[in-house]
């Protein structure tokens, strides 16, 4: 892990991930890169208004980047290397300009409210990158607060994780914060859970040879509280789910507004692509 980006529009969500991310840094010994892209404001009226210019909101952004650079090596004694760029566009075709161009190993995004999942669901800018862009990405709750990572939770689903490139990158993960990864997977009934258990065992034995690891089938309806449940419960410091269709992390984005997104777990998400 050599070069972690960390976009901010200088919000509480953003400081709070820019906090995880330079504690994660500095024990990785890892290069920061701080990305702040601003619109240029559109005023649909006749009247007269006025507005700052462009030369005034980059340096604006300019200015509020060098500040958190500055803040980050005095509070944190962080002496890595710090990248600040502050670009016109939109957030996420900037951020996958600059992971082609500055081959990023890592990704790190804030949400708001508290932690809790549902949140994330109207957050285009963290669910657009999740989505779009090829570069493992973790989501800080605004209420997440660093810790070394022990204990990671992979909540996959047996029949849509075919791909060895994002298993090999779980690994990757596991193996950079030497934790121990519990595989979670939820099922209807008892019979499947059996089933679920044997599938996971011949299927990811070979696979996560050499990592520490428990397969964990629960039975359940509520998929979200479910994994809350186990997070809490194994005192889990990283979720990962892989953002492909049919999967837990499909399903989790795609609840009905109607029900209630119970998961107010504390800890960051990691969403890893094929």
């Amino acid at each position: 892990m050599k070069t972690i980006l960390i976009p901010t529009d200088f919000s509480d969500a953003s400081k709070n991930a820019i906090d995880y991310g330079v504690k994660l840094a500095k024990e990785k010994n890892a290069k920061l890169v701080l990305l702040h892209v601003f619109h240029i404001p559109v005023v649909a009226t006749d009247d007269p208004v006025l507005m700052p210019s462009f030369e005034q909101i980059e340096d604006d952004s300019q200015l509020f980047l060098k500040e958190t650079e500055n803040k980050l090596r005095a509070m944190y004694g962080f002496t890595n290397p710090i990248e600040s760029i502050s670009k016109p566009g939109f957030l996420i075709d900037e951020i996958d300009d600059l992971v082609k161009e500055k081959n990023l190993d890592l990704i790190i995004m804030g949400i708001t409210d508290a932690g809790k999942l549902a949140e994330l669901v109207i957050s285009s800018n963290s669910i657009g990158v999740i989505k779009k862009i090829n570069c493992p990405t973790i989501i800080v709750p605004s209420g997440a607060v660093y810790r070394p990572i022990q204990t990671i939770v992979f909540a996959c689903d047996i029949e849509h994780t075919e791909s060895l490139s994002a298993i090999g990158q779980v690994k990757q993960f596991v193996n950079i914060f030497n934790a121990r990864l519990m595989i979670f997977n939820m099922v209807k009934n008892t019979e499947d859970k059996e089933r679920e258990r044997v599938l996971f065992h011949e299927k990811f034995a070979g696979l996560f040879a050499g990592v520490e690891h428990s397969i964990n089938i629960t039975e359940g309806d509520d998929l979200i509280t479910a994994i809350n449940t186990f997070i809490d419960i194994n005192n889990a410091d990283l979720l990962i789910m892989l953002p492909q269709k049919h999967t837990f992390f499909w399903q989790l984005f795609n609840e009905s507004s109607t029900k209630k997104m119970a998961f107010h777990s504390h800890i960051p998400l990691l969403a890893i692509h094929e």
